[in-house]
C-alpha cells in the first residue's frame, strides 16, 4: 500500500467517524417532569389542611374539592388570582393551574360569608414548594 492510498483510507475513516458522531441524536439534558396534582378539601366553611406541599420546577395543578358549601360567595385567593368555589351540597372539584412553581411558599386564602349552619368561614394557608 502506498502513501496516497494510506492517506485516503485514513481520511475516509475519520470522515465516517465524524459523520456518525454528528448524526447521533443529542442526549436530553433533563427529562420533562410529570405533572403533579395537590389537593385541598373545603367543606362546611373549613379547609381540610392549611399547609400543602409541592415539588418545584414541575407543572402543578391545585384541585379544590368542595362539598357542603352553603354560600355562593366562597372563593380562593392566591397572589391576587381569585377563583370562585361552587355553592354545592355534593362534591365538586375546582382546578387552579399553578404553572411551574419555583421553590418557595405560595400563600392562599379561602373565604366565604358567615352563613348560619357553617362550621367556619374559610382558612388561610401555604403551599410549600421544595
Amino acid at each position: 500500500m502506498n502513501t496516497v492510498h494510506f492517506r485516503r483510507v485514513t481520511l475516509a475513516a475519520i470522515a465516517l467517524g465524524c459523520a456518525t458522531v454528528l448524526a447521533a441524536p443529542a442526549p436530553t439534558a433533563m427529562a420533562d417532569a410529570a405533572p403533579q396534582k395537590i389537593t385541598l378539601d373545603y367543606q362546611k366553611g373549613r379547609c381540610g389542611a392549611t399547609t400543602l406541599h409541592a415539588s418545584s420546577f414541575t407543572p402543578t395543578t391545585l384541585e379544590i374539592t368542595t362539598s357542603n358549601n352553603f354560600t355562593d360567595d366562597a372563593k380562593i385567593d392566591m397572589a391576587g388570582k381569585v377563583t370562585p368555589l361552587p355553592d354545592t351540597y355534593k362534591t365538586v372539584t375546582t382546578t387552579v393551574d399553578l404553572g411551574t412553581p419555583m421553590p418557595g411558599a405560595i400563600p392562599f386564602r379561602v373565604s366565604g360569608s358567615d352563613w348560619p349552619g357553617s362550621a367556619g368561614t374559610g382558612c388561610e394557608g401555604w403551599i410549600i414548594v421544595a
